[in-house]
Protein backbone atom coordinates (compact mmCIF):
# COMPACT_ATOMS: atom_id res chain seq x y z
CA UNK A 1 0.00 0.00 0.00
CA UNK A 2 3.03 2.14 0.47
CA UNK A 3 4.65 1.77 -2.82
CA UNK A 4 1.29 2.50 -3.90
CA UNK A 5 0.66 6.00 -2.40
CA UNK A 6 4.29 6.67 -3.52
CA UNK A 7 3.59 6.23 -6.88
CA UNK A 8 0.51 8.42 -6.63
CA UNK A 9 2.51 11.26 -4.91
CA UNK A 10 5.29 11.16 -7.32
CA UNK A 11 2.60 10.86 -10.57
CA UNK A 12 0.79 13.71 -8.79
CA UNK A 13 4.12 16.04 -8.57
CA UNK A 14 5.11 15.21 -11.91
CA UNK A 15 1.78 16.32 -13.30
CA UNK A 16 1.99 19.57 -11.13
CA UNK A 17 5.45 20.26 -12.03
CA UNK A 18 4.89 19.83 -16.12
CA UNK A 19 1.44 21.56 -15.70
CA UNK A 20 2.81 24.31 -13.84
CA UNK A 21 6.16 25.23 -16.69
CA UNK A 22 3.99 24.29 -19.87
CA UNK A 23 2.74 27.36 -21.86
CA UNK A 24 -0.47 27.57 -23.01
CA UNK A 25 0.26 29.82 -26.44
CA UNK A 26 2.12 32.69 -24.33
CA UNK A 27 0.27 32.89 -21.02
CA UNK A 28 1.26 31.60 -17.67
CA UNK A 29 -0.62 28.20 -17.50
CA UNK A 30 -1.07 28.94 -13.81
CA UNK A 31 -3.09 31.90 -14.88
CA UNK A 32 -5.23 29.60 -17.55
CA UNK A 33 -8.29 28.47 -16.38
CA UNK A 34 -11.03 25.60 -17.42
CA UNK A 35 -13.09 27.67 -19.43
CA UNK A 36 -10.34 28.64 -21.72
CA UNK A 37 -9.32 24.71 -21.55
CA UNK A 38 -12.48 22.88 -21.10
CA UNK A 39 -14.01 21.09 -23.55
CA UNK A 40 -17.26 22.53 -24.37
CA UNK A 41 -18.74 20.39 -27.09
CA UNK A 42 -21.00 18.37 -24.01
CA UNK A 43 -22.55 15.24 -24.97
CA UNK A 44 -24.90 14.84 -21.92
CA UNK A 45 -27.91 12.40 -21.46
CA UNK A 46 -31.16 12.88 -19.07
CA UNK A 47 -31.13 10.85 -15.64
CA UNK A 48 -34.76 8.44 -16.85
CA UNK A 49 -32.72 7.49 -20.47
CA UNK A 50 -31.85 3.50 -20.34
CA UNK A 51 -28.42 2.36 -20.12
CA UNK A 52 -28.76 0.99 -23.98
CA UNK A 53 -29.06 4.75 -25.06
CA UNK A 54 -25.86 5.68 -22.74
CA UNK A 55 -23.97 3.21 -23.99
CA UNK A 56 -24.58 3.95 -27.81
CA UNK A 57 -23.73 7.64 -26.42
CA UNK A 58 -20.66 6.16 -25.48
CA UNK A 59 -19.36 4.40 -28.53
CA UNK A 60 -20.73 6.52 -31.41
CA UNK A 61 -18.87 9.53 -29.81
CA UNK A 62 -15.98 7.37 -28.27
CA UNK A 63 -16.15 9.02 -24.85
CA UNK A 64 -16.06 7.35 -21.68
CA UNK A 65 -17.74 9.77 -19.20
CA UNK A 66 -21.08 10.81 -19.90
CA UNK A 67 -22.72 13.93 -17.80
CA UNK A 68 -26.10 13.50 -16.53
CA UNK A 69 -28.14 16.51 -16.59
CA UNK A 70 -32.04 17.41 -14.73
CA UNK A 71 -34.29 19.30 -17.54
CA UNK A 72 -33.19 22.54 -16.70
CA UNK A 73 -29.41 21.38 -17.95
CA UNK A 74 -27.77 21.21 -14.07
CA UNK A 75 -25.31 18.53 -13.54
CA UNK A 76 -26.88 15.84 -11.34
CA UNK A 77 -24.71 12.48 -12.06
CA UNK A 78 -22.25 10.95 -13.82
CA UNK A 79 -21.89 7.83 -15.76
CA UNK A 80 -18.83 5.85 -16.95
CA UNK A 81 -18.19 3.51 -19.59
CA UNK A 82 -17.44 1.24 -16.52
CA UNK A 83 -20.58 1.84 -14.92
CA UNK A 84 -22.11 1.20 -17.99
CA UNK A 85 -20.33 -2.27 -19.03
CA UNK A 86 -20.69 -3.78 -15.41
CA UNK A 87 -24.62 -3.27 -15.49
CA UNK A 88 -25.37 -4.63 -18.66
CA UNK A 89 -26.35 -8.67 -18.96
CA UNK A 90 -22.53 -10.19 -20.50
CA UNK A 91 -24.54 -12.27 -22.54
CA UNK A 92 -26.13 -9.46 -24.33
CA UNK A 93 -24.66 -9.76 -28.07
CA UNK A 94 -24.04 -13.86 -27.30
CA UNK A 95 -26.14 -16.75 -28.68
CA UNK A 96 -27.00 -17.12 -25.42
CA UNK A 97 -29.10 -13.71 -25.08
CA UNK A 98 -32.62 -13.62 -24.01
CA UNK A 99 -35.66 -11.00 -22.94
CA UNK A 100 -34.16 -10.52 -19.60
CA UNK A 101 -30.76 -9.65 -21.02
CA UNK A 102 -32.38 -7.18 -23.34
CA UNK A 103 -34.04 -5.49 -20.15
CA UNK A 104 -30.74 -4.35 -18.73
CA UNK A 105 -30.93 -2.35 -22.04
CA UNK A 106 -33.72 -0.39 -20.73
CA UNK A 107 -32.60 0.05 -16.86
CA UNK A 108 -32.83 4.15 -16.09
CA UNK A 109 -29.27 6.40 -16.27
CA UNK A 110 -30.10 7.71 -12.60
CA UNK A 111 -30.42 4.08 -10.81
CA UNK A 112 -26.37 3.60 -12.31
CA UNK A 113 -24.90 7.02 -12.02
CA UNK A 114 -22.30 8.73 -9.53
CA UNK A 115 -24.26 11.27 -7.75
CA UNK A 116 -21.13 12.76 -5.86
CA UNK A 117 -19.51 14.78 -7.84
CA UNK A 118 -15.92 16.72 -8.13
CA UNK A 119 -16.89 19.47 -10.25
CA UNK A 120 -14.86 22.81 -11.55
CA UNK A 121 -15.65 25.91 -12.21
CA UNK A 122 -14.77 28.36 -15.57
CA UNK A 123 -12.52 30.29 -12.94
CA UNK A 124 -10.26 27.44 -11.71
CA UNK A 125 -6.60 27.08 -13.22
CA UNK A 126 -5.19 24.23 -15.07
CA UNK A 127 -2.94 23.69 -11.45
CA UNK A 128 -6.15 23.36 -9.48
CA UNK A 129 -8.24 21.16 -11.85
CA UNK A 130 -5.47 18.10 -12.57
CA UNK A 131 -4.72 18.39 -8.29
CA UNK A 132 -8.03 18.01 -7.80
CA UNK A 133 -8.69 15.17 -10.50
CA UNK A 134 -5.62 13.52 -8.85
CA UNK A 135 -6.44 13.83 -5.42
CA UNK A 136 -10.14 12.04 -6.22
CA UNK A 137 -9.05 9.85 -8.50
CA UNK A 138 -11.59 10.53 -11.05
CA UNK A 139 -10.87 10.99 -14.53
CA UNK A 140 -13.17 13.79 -15.75
CA UNK A 141 -14.00 17.10 -13.86
CA UNK A 142 -16.76 19.12 -15.05
CA UNK A 143 -17.18 22.62 -15.33
CA UNK A 144 -20.49 24.19 -13.84
CA UNK A 145 -21.53 27.90 -13.34
CA UNK A 146 -22.57 29.39 -9.95
CA UNK A 147 -26.37 27.63 -10.57
CA UNK A 148 -24.89 24.27 -11.17
CA UNK A 149 -25.16 23.71 -15.11
CA UNK A 150 -22.96 22.33 -17.01
CA UNK A 151 -20.62 24.26 -19.08
CA UNK A 152 -17.73 22.19 -19.99
CA UNK A 153 -15.67 19.12 -19.28
CA UNK A 154 -12.20 18.22 -19.06
CA UNK A 155 -10.72 14.55 -19.08
CA UNK A 156 -7.67 13.05 -18.26
CA UNK A 157 -7.40 12.65 -22.37
CA UNK A 158 -7.50 16.43 -22.57
CA UNK A 159 -4.50 16.76 -20.21
CA UNK A 160 -2.66 14.02 -22.13
CA UNK A 161 -3.54 16.26 -25.60
CA UNK A 162 -1.91 19.35 -23.88
CA UNK A 163 1.01 18.15 -22.89
CA UNK A 164 1.83 16.18 -25.72
CA UNK A 165 1.24 19.05 -28.08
Amino acid sequence: MTEQCSRLQAAKGALMATAMNMEVGCRDPRSVTLSAFATPELVTINMDAGLGEALEICIERRIRHLPVVDENGKLVGILTDRDIRASLSPRLGTISENESDRVTLRRRVHVYMHRQIVTGTPEMPLAVAAALMLEHRVGCLPVVDEDRRLVGIVTTSDFLRFLAS
